[in-house]
């Protein structure tokens, strides 16, 4: 279950540290130590860049299914018919049984953040060249790692158990309840607030022996965007547009110009543009994006009708909206080949600070602060942008253009039930209509009943976890 400890629980985290290592062969990879007992692994630098590694390596391993998560019940992307799991959940015929519903890659994830933030103050004590600074860099990325997978849990199961101390002991709980959205998130902020002034800044920024370390690694700027993406989520529209002014009056990001929109893509790591992405390389051991294998390459992974309908053909995104993960160029004939599976998963970068504070500024009534910012991502794409005066107009506008800027990055279901549950879900018929336009006239009645509740909107809680965890209470909507 959440906390990941059946037997050998105080050594549990270590073993799982060693396994994660073992198979992580990236640019963040120290080669980890033979003899993983406690008292002799937590004694040098290397132990925590070890167990850091360890850490980004299973929120890869989680990567795809974030993806997945963002897209899977909207309106842009289509599942193939190899999957059948994918595709029931799509089709809102969902019960926790079902094998693809899992949440362990998160907490795998956060109860690695959590080892290493409890030991690496052992380490600090014992090696002098793991200087404060350092540690309070680890210690961000850590924090930063584990809010992001506690975001994506909130808005995929809403309540969730909060797990917040490694299991390493037998004092440890084992068995914890669901926390609300509320105190999941307010753990969320507190954590990125104290994160952000304990992170590295442009440290790595151009660094020739390590050019991913400013992109791939948790800095200043990702937790802000992070933050800007929580404060978003939870209504609190000033501090969205606090934090993404706090990015932009860094100078350091900006668009990609239109003749080179598809650095963002490939090569990756705009120098411009991205402010945090999941990296891949196909060159090393295990480092290719398994959304190729998984998906692309088996054309696993279409486009829904309405994609033709929110394109303008001028729009520059329309020429590879459908090829960012598979062509080399805009003007290429050639698609990447089966050794070039390792497009990065971009999780922040400057487009997304733009379209967050249009949407915090329209829901604040400044309009014309939203339209300005809107009209930044549609010239980049050739459009003519003519500023909107209706609010409902407006937003709907802003979120066709995050559907457009956005398209199979993983963003557009977060998206729509964002803008759904505001006012407590004072727009639930975005939901409503969209899910009731993907379904023949048979589903429709069956589905209408169901589509009301919002509890139907968030996935149930895995049937194993409530299995294990009798203190888990499965979403009530599933209960019926």
């Amino acid at each position: 279950m959440v906390k990941y400890r059946k037997l050998n629980p105080i050594f549990f985290a270590l073993i799982l540290m060693a396994l994660a290592l073992s198979s992580c062969k990236d640019w963040l990879s120290i080669a980890p130590e033979n003899d993983l007992i406690k008292e002799k692994f937590w004694t040098k630098k290397q132990d925590v860049e070890g167990a850091l590694a360890a850490t980004y390596d299973a929120f890869r391993d989680g990567a795809v299914k974030s993806f997945v998560w963002g897209e899977l019940r909207a309106d842009l992307v289509v599942f193939g018919d190899q999957k059948g799991n994918y595709n029931r959940i799509a089709a809102s015929d969902i019960n926790a049984s079902n094998d693809e519903i899992k949440w362990e890659d998160y907490y795998r994830t956060i109860n690695l953040a959590n080892t290493l933030m409890f030991y690496d103050q052992q380490v600090f004590a014992k090696d002098k060249t793991f200087t404060q600074k350092i540690k309070n860099g680890v210690d961000a990325e850590a924090l930063f790692l584990r809010s992001l997978s506690y975001f994506y849990m909130v808005r995929v199961w809403k309540e969730v158990p909060l797990v917040l101390e490694p299991s390493i002991s037998d004092t440890s709980a084992l068995f914890l309840p669901k926390s609300s959205e509320k105190e999941v998130l307010h753990q969320v902020i507190n954590d990125l607030l104290k994160a952000k002034d304990m992170a590295y800044t442009t440290e790595y920024r151009g660094d020739v022996q390590h050019p991913a370390y400013f992109n791939g690694r948790a800095n200043k700027y990702s937790i802000m965007a992070l933050l800007a993406d929580v404060y978003l989520w939870d209504q609190q529209y000033q501090k969205c547009i606090d934090y993404c002014d706090s990015i932009t009056n860094t100078g350091l990001f900006s668009l990609e110009p239109s003749e080179t929109v598809f650095n963002n893509y490939y090569p990756g790591n705009s120098p411009k543009e991205s402010i945090f992405e999941i990296q891949y390389d196909d060159n090393l051991d295990n480092q290719e994006n398994p959304l190729y294998n998984d998906f692309l390459f088996n054309r696993q992974l279409t486009y829904g009708t309405i994609v033709t309908s929110l394109f303008d053909k001028e729009d520059l995104r329309f020429l590879f909206y459908d090829v960012k993960y598979l062509a080399l160029n805009l003007t290429s004939t050639t698609g990447r080949s089966s050794s070039q599976r390792d497009g990065h998963f971009i999780y922040y970068r400057y487009a997304d600070i733009l379209l967050m504070k249009a949407e915090a500024a329209c829901e604040l009534n400044n309009l014309p602060l939203a339209n300005e910012m809107v009209k930044q991502t549609m010239e980049r794409s050739y459009l003519n942008f003519v500023d909107i005066t209706v609010k409902d107009d407006l937003r709907k506008a802003i979120l066709d253009e995050r559907g457009r800027e956005f398209i199979a990055e993983g963003k557009r279901w977060f998206d729509l039930l964002r803008a759904a549950k505001r006012n407590h879900f004072e727009k639930k018929q975005i939901i409503i209509d969209m899910i009731l336009a993907g379904a023949d006239i048979q589903q429709q009645a069956i589905l209408r009943t169901k589509v009301y509740d919002t509890m139907s909107y968030y996935l149930p809680i895995p049937e194993k976890d409530l299995l294990y965890d009798p203190k888990l209470l499965q979403n009530p909507f599933y209960n019926r």
